[in-house]
């Protein structure tokens, strides 16, 4: 008979301690498996928008709100700033700037944001359209996938903007129809869940709010070198620098001393909300580990437990001719299957846990968080489990081996 079949048949004589078991040892790996997904997941998401951006220009207060703002779209502008402020740095020819993005941010279809971008937005983020083609007039749009599919808008419909970024039905609507023109392939980034339009075609929506200079709608959408020759707002410009260099060190410090912009770097600025949001994961990660180690041990409780049950039948054994080594490896291959069954509850549940709370928390939107990710260090979480689960059985297996078969009997 197999040993794995007699082990699970020993662990099966007392069931509710073996789902005791199991279910303590699943809640302590789902827990560390959250935690390890959102941390994972939110990094990877907030280094993959932000990592080609090296300074955000934009109007003054919160640093940290003007990355989520302008990078990862899930807060509010600081406000707007000035084109003659920044006009020196949307010139092509600039000698420390590579590359200069303007935005503007204030509109919204059905909670998911309209940004104002140029055409080389598209480029700066590689993105790809599906279907028709970018935006080449104004009141033309591009839809990001997630939008087009959730409210299957196709090649010419049209729908009509709110203004702020909540996106209630009863906000204020745009007069003016938006057009779309163009569908974006499936990025895997915040792109997926974006609306853009001109910046153009934003000034336009908004003319009514902002001044009489006009900018017919019949025009092509505006280039950089272009938007120069306009005295009016965005929300804030984007900037790559050529290399790193002490110019580029010193550009933002003299930006914030000098001029009424802010200057914001976004790698500073992340790795404070990691600082933010560090205490809190780690006390998780404290709960997570205080519950495997009882998980363990209640392992090594369970196995010790069965071991004073069964001392009569491994006496048995060993006179029937089983060896030390045969009742070691049932004791083993029993602390095995509690501890994979175990592990692999605890991925699934933790999976679980986060599929239907990013779903109803709306993770994937604003985090990047999703319940079917999967990554490498899972397989360490199982790796080590196992590891933990075979060292609690090897005080159970030292006193199974050591036993005194004649005294044992001798009880009888």
């Amino acid at each position: 008979m197999s040993k794995w079949y007699l082990a699970w048949k020993n662990l099966m004589h007392h069931p509710s301690r073996f789902i005791f078991n199991i279910l303590l040892i699943g809640m302590a790996v789902s827990l560390l498996v959250i935690i390890l997904l959102i941390n994972k997941q939110m990094s990877q998401h907030f280094e993959k928008n932000a990592s080609d951006v090296d300074l955000i220009l934009c109007a003054k207060g919160s640093p940290l709100q003007s990355v989520l703002c302008n990078i990862m779209h899930i807060d509010a502008p600081t406000g707007n700033i000035s084109i003659s402020e920044i006009k020196p740095f949307l010139n092509s020819n600039h000698p420390i700037i590579k590359r200069a993005l303007p935005i503007a941010i204030g509109d919204s279809y059905q909670g998911y944001r309209i940004v104002g971008v140029t055409t080389e937005y598209f480029d700066w983020y590689s993105l790809h359209i599906e279907r028709g083609q970018f935006f080449n007039k104004d009141f033309q749009l591009v839809l990001g996938s997630e939008v087009a599919s959730k409210y299957k808008l196709n090649i010419g419909d049209t729908l009509q903007s709110s203004h702020g970024l909540v996106g209630i039905d009863d906000e204020h609507h745009h007069d003016n129809d938006l057009i779309v023109n163009g569908i974006l392939k499936n990025s895997g980034g915040i792109q997926d869940r974006l609306i853009f339009i001109s910046i153009s075609s934003y000034w336009n929506l908004h003319e009514h709010e902002v001044d009489d200079e006009h900018i017919h709608h019949e025009q092509n959408v505006l280039s950089n070198q272009e938007l120069m020759n306009y005295d009016k707002t965005i929300t804030s410009l984007l900037v790559k620098f050529k290399g790193t260099n002490i110019q580029s060190l010193n550009f933002g410090r003299s930006i914030n001393e000098n001029t009424n912009v802010m200057a914001v770097n976004p790698a500073i600025e992340l790795n404070r909300l990691y600082e933010l949001t560090g205490s809190a994961s780690e006390l998780l990660n404290l709960i997570g580990i205080i519950l495997s180690i009882l998980a363990f041990i209640a392992i090594f409780i369970n196995l010790s437990q069965a071991l004073n049950e069964r001392k009569f039948e491994i006496a048995l054994i060993r006179i029937g001719g089983g060896s030390r080594t045969y009742i070691a490896q049932l004791l083993i291959f029993e602390g095995f299957i509690l501890s994979f069954t175990g592990i692999i509850l605890g991925l699934i549940l933790g999976h679980i846990i986060l599929f239907f709370s990013a779903s109803k928390y709306h993770l994937a939107d604003q985090y990047g968080i999703q319940g079917h990710y999967f990554c490498i260090d899972e397989i360490y979480v199982l790796f080590i489990g196992l590891v933990c689960g075979l060292i609690a059985t090897i005080l159970p297996v030292i006193r199974a081996s050591s036993q005194n078969i004649h005294h044992t009997i001798s009880k009888i």
